[in-house]
């Protein structure tokens, strides 16, 4: 089969399916809602001002598109069996891989030139400027990034040997470079020099290089050059209100590199991903997970962890009497999904994560070392506890209704005495069991390295942040074991994971704009409204939440920041877009809603009502 019969037969499957809307409909909302210039801005950008609503929504919307349609695009080939019938003719791997990056990064580009070209429309008919030449260079541009993220998505796809895998490097790649220059790389860059991006920024320069590096900075540069505003890795808008807020007038700072090398950049990311996707296609078989285990044999290398090569009741328990003594008939499930997950290296890197990057957060300025004392490790552990252990279990658990469906093997558990509700708990039980056991081992861990330096934390506080560490893992784990049994699709739980994921990244931006909507104020983090409801919104997220239950355990100041952060931030002459309500109202509790404990109940909310829907979804759906 060649490759453009691949390439056409992919490209018309996603066409006809509802994707192509919803990446309409989600342009057009988004370019809505980005920022309007302000008069001098808009003369200043002149002839380009029909396309500064453009260039945010497709520098943001087209990673998370490519990585919803083309996350399973080889994978999904080789759990289905399909690639062993493609390449069963004269089509090899590199040309089915080629054919799926050009059609569905044609079936991508569809829908983003329509929607770019709406949105020029109404901006010229709003603004009464257009100027075609530039329109076409900003579609050429378009085109160029809608390949380069569909090359990288697909690469990934084929490099991974199951869709768990997947999902977890596309996730990361996705939210990790488009929010490169928010994220990534001040994290990347305090690791790498151990000193925070702030006002006295060592090697700025270099900084500045590496702020190009990202397909979305990339993109963002060469939209700029284009409509000859300030070079550099925000949108045209903020580029010139930067430029004009420094001095008063236009005087950009020049650009660290030629934009060519943006260009460089941009190909560069796709050329990779499929070069090594390719080659790892290549060397694997065509069943999925058949691929090499760096990390299956590493930890069966090392003589203090289990084998898992070893039978499994050598190493886990087949019965527990009190878990048997629970009514319900859920334990043989729950037990049987532990042992599944907890063989899965996933469970051991997510452990082995949060415990790392815990560890390079133990070094703390002196006035949060004098605030916290011993209870340091436990603020260390706050932020890899929600983000890296939260995303992980939500990894490992997207996929636990739905593949028991699609391989048929929940008709096993349904001809059982379980009934659809107990089901659902032996998944969330037995999963978030497997993900505790690391998870708590890196706490414990984190506590004992911390004791030379910090002390011994208090026993009781321990106590408590592990029995807190144990329900949060459920409760990720019941909002991923909900969204597999209310999705019915790899493709669309995978979506959901991310969109999840992203979120959590960007809530603050996001939590600014949803109080805008409700009250009608536009706000900043930097100066929050003297409003509780304001709170109660940059609180909402699960991953914040956590901050103001793991703060009231450490005995810090009620904020949904992390408790070094509110240490900080109580200092004189701080600014931070972190809010702690003691600043703000005067009282750690000035309305009865802004208690940590009704923060712990929203947390507990975000596991039962997902699992009040799933319920009935389940009783009433067909298993198949």
């Amino acid at each position: 089969m060649p490759t453009s019969t691949i390439a056409r037969t992919e490209c018309r499957r996603y066409l006809r399916g509802k994707g192509p809307w919803i990446v309409v409909l989600c342009f057009i909302v988004f370019s809505r809602v980005t920022t309007q210039p302000e008069p001098a801005a808009a003369q200043i950008i002149d002839n380009a001002i029909s396309l500064i609503h453009a260039q945010p929504a497709v520098a943001f919307i087209v990673p998370f598109a490519a990585a919803i349609i083309n996350f399973r695009a080889i994978t999904q080939e080789r759990e289905s069996g399909t690639a062993r019938i493609l390449l069963g003719t004269k089509t090899t791997r590199p040309r089915l891989v080629l054919g799926m990056v050009l059609g569905r990064g044609t079936a991508l580009l569809v829908p983003v030139l329509a929607s770019t070209v709406l949105i020029i429309g109404y901006d010229t008919l709003q603004y009464g400027q257009f100027s075609p030449l530039l329109s076409l260079g900003f579609l050429a541009l378009s085109t160029a990034y809608v390949f380069a993220w569909t090359g990288l998505i697909v690469g990934l796809s084929a490099a991974s040997s199951s869709t768990t895998r997947a999902v977890i490097l596309g996730t990361i790649a996705t939210i990790g470079l488009t929010l490169w220059n928010g994220i990534t790389l001040p994290f990347v860059w305090q690791i790498a020099t151990g000193i925070a991006p702030g006002s006295e920024l060592a090697h700025p320069r270099a900084f500045a290089k590496a702020g190009w590096l990202s397909p979305a900075s990339a993109f963002q540069v060469l939209t700029n050059w284009l409509f000859n505003v300030p070079i550099g890795t925000d949108v045209a808008v903020t580029q010139v209100a930067d430029a004009i807020t420094q001095s008063g007038e236009l005087a950009p700072t020049p650009p660290p590199l030629s934009p060519w090398w943006a260009l460089g950049f941009l190909l560069t990311w796709p050329a990779l991903a499929l070069v090594s996707g390719v080659m790892l296609f290549q060397q694997g078989d065509l069943a999925p997970g058949s691929q090499s285990e760096p990390f299956r044999r590493l930890l069966n290398a090392v003589p203090s962890m289990p084998r898992f090569s070893r039978p499994r009741s050598a190493w886990l328990p087949e019965r527990g009497y009190v878990i048997d003594s629970l009514p319900g008939s859920w334990q043989p499930l729950a037990r049987r999904e532990f042992h599944r997950v907890a063989r899965s290296p996933l469970v051991w890197v997510a452990g082995g994560l949060v415990f790392i990057t815990a560890f390079l957060s133990l070094s703390q300025p002196t006035q949060v070392q004098e605030a916290l004392g011993s209870r340091v490790p436990l603020a260390a552990l706050q932020t890899p506890l929600a983000f890296i252990g939260g995303t992980s279990v939500l990894f490992g658990t997207f996929r636990s209704v739905i593949h028991d469906r699609d391989t048929g093997a929940i008709r096993f558990t349904a001809g059982t005495a379980t009934s659809r509700m107990e089901t659902l708990v032996g998944f969330t039980l037995g999963r978030a069991a497997a993900f505790t056991v690391p998870i708590t081992l890196a706490v414990t861990l984190t506590c004992l390295v911390a004791i030379p330096q910090y002390g011994v934390v208090s026993l009781a506080k321990l106590a408590v942040f592990l029995s807190y560490t144990v329900l949060f893992v459920a409760i990720i784990a019941g909002i991923g074991v909900s969204l597999s049994t209310i999705l019915q699709s790899q493709s669309v739980a995978g979506f959901a994971v991310l969109i999840f994921t992203a979120v959590h990244f960007t809530w603050f931006q996001l939590s600014n704009t949803l109080y805008e909507l409700i009250s009608g104020t536009s706000v900043s983090g930097f100066s929050p409204p003297n409003n509780p409801l304001y709170v109660v919104i940059r609180w909402l997220a699960p991953f914040q939440l956590s901050n103001v239950v793991t703060n009231a355990i450490i005995g810090v100041p009620n904020s949904a920041a992390p408790a070094a952060a509110v240490i900080s931030e109580l200092q004189p002459n701080q600014v931070s877009n972190q809010v702690v309500v003691r600043l703000q109202y005067g009282s750690d509790v000035p309305v009865w809603y802004l208690h940590p404990s009704i923060a712990f109940t929203e947390l507990l909310l975000w596991a039962l009502v997902p699992l009040a829907v799933a319920v009935p979804v389940y009783r009433h759906r067909s298993i198949d």
